[in-house]
């Protein structure tokens, strides 16, 4: 009998992970990269495995195809999927594959903001408060999880974005974590009804359920973090009292992962008293990822907001919730704008953009931000950050907040949303050394 080859199709970090492990096994892989730039393909001549790279796709390549791994980036309107479909080959991933082989306690978090943040925090309490066990932070966050196939690990964290999600087909893991749903990925995803079904199916296939939703209670073992409050001391606490809302949230649902492995892995029930004592002194220290509502120090006597992670509404207009908590009496002067990813603004309820004095927007979709924002205040068209920057410095005032919190994707102007950060960052940076 025929012995068939695996195909992976994107040679990002998953794809090159997920060579790396089926080079183990397999002398034959196919690969698919449609970008002829990616450097990778010269690497993958040089290793002297039989890598069929870009062969023909037609009826008679998936005769020879055993399964497919998908990379999180790639379109599902690539033709391959099509084919996969009409010759019953599974389209699998590096996640699936990982779950099913490792013999770890499995955490899977998504949402649609604040995933990274969360999946830190998660691991912060973990080996605060478990110290003897082995916690790896892997997946969307940037570590592949099949990079880790074979260290020794006792609880995986993996952030996993709608992507990824789709395709795990009928594994089930240990606990799952689903933060919140906003509308987000519109020109990838058919509807935001697909996007949300998507990111629902995390606490179908879990063995514990952990959700912002209490309307999914019907789920077996599961669990509302919202109602896990934090005590009011706590938050006003020295080390809190400047972390937004939406962190706090975060927060919260991190300690209901912990609270769940304590109660029902464990059998340690946390002593809740010590429990926020702990938190306070664990988070004290705890150094917050570039690009997340990051306070900017300078000598202009305004205070700058880099805010780059936000490439959709709803984490833009947390962002400007959690300035006005900041801020109280000042004005708050907004800076967004890209490309808004098909986003349906109309759906969306923007209100509190009238928190903010005046809105200078930039990038691809400018006109209708522009259309959708300016009866709730004072918008202004921009060509870019730069300009944006300029000409706030001629409105604000002393102690007012400058906040960058674009509400869309970076790729109209940049690689990514943290090459946009820098810049901001950049840019405030040469205004205080003027």
């Amino acid at each position: 009998m025929l012995e068939k080859i695996p195909l992976v199709l994107g040679l990002g970090l998953t794809g090159q992970s997920v060579i790396n492990f089926l080079s183990k096994s397999h002398n034959e892989i196919f690969v698919v990269e449609d970008s002829k730039e990616n450097p990778y393909l010269n690497t993958l001549k040089e290793k002297g495995k039989n890598f069929q790279i870009n062969p023909a796709l037609d009826d008679e390549l998936f005769q020879f195809i055993s399964e497919i791994y998908a990379s999180p980036g790639v379109s599902r309107e690539h033709e391959i999927f099509a084919y996969a479909k009409k010759h019953k080959i599974k389209v699998t991933s590096d996640i699936e594959k990982f779950v099913e082989i490792n013999k770890c306690l499995k955490v899977l978090v998504t949402g649609t903001n604040g995933k990274t943040s969360t999946c830190l925090y998660i691991e912060s309490l973990f080996r605060n408060f478990f110290p003897d066990l082995k916690v790896s932070v892997l997946g969307n966050i940037g570590k592949p999880v099949l990079s880790s196939i074979e260290e020794e690990i006792d609880i995986a964290i993996i952030e996993v974005s709608s992507f990824q999600l789709e395709l795990l087909n009928q594994i089930h893991f240990d606990i799952g974590l689903l933060l919140n749903i906003e509308q987000d990925h519109m020109d990838i995803h058919s509807s935001f009804e697909e996007y949300k079904k998507i990111k629902y199916s995390i606490l179908e296939k879990a063995l514990f359920n952990i959700s912002y939703d209490s309307s999914k209670a019907f789920l077996k073992n599961s669990f509302c973090y919202k109602d896990l409050k934090l005590p009011k001391e706590l938050i006003e606490s020295k080390t809190f009292n400047n972390w937004p809302l939406h962190d706090l949230d975060n927060l919260t649902a991190s300690l209901a992962v912990l609270k769940c492995y304590s109660e029902n892995f464990c059998y340690l029930p946390l002593d809740e008293i010590n429990l926020f004592k702990e938190i306070e002194k664990i988070f004290h220290k705890f150094v917050k990822l570039p690009h997340r509502f990051e306070l900017l120090k300078t000598s202009t006597g305004l205070n700058f907001i880099n805010d780059s992670k936000a490439t959709n509404l709803d984490a833009m207009l947390k962002a400007i919730e959690a300035s006005r908590k900041l801020n109280q009496d000042g004005d708050i002067y907004l800076i967004c704008g890209g490309d808004m990813k098909c986003q349906e603004i109309s759906l969306i309820d923007i209100s509190n953009v009238s928190e903010v004095k005046r809105i200078l927007i930039y990038g691809k979709d400018r006109k209708i931000l522009y259309e959708s924002m300016e009866s709730h205040t004072d918008c202004q068209y921009v060509k870019d950050i730069q300009e944006a920057l300029e000409n706030t410095l001629k409105l604000a005032s002393e102690n007012d907040y400058v906040l960058f919190s674009p509400g869309c994707s970076s790729l109209d102007m940049f690689s990514n949303y943290e090459e946009r950060g820098d810049e901001f960052k950049r840019l405030v940076a040469g205004l205080t050394n003027e």
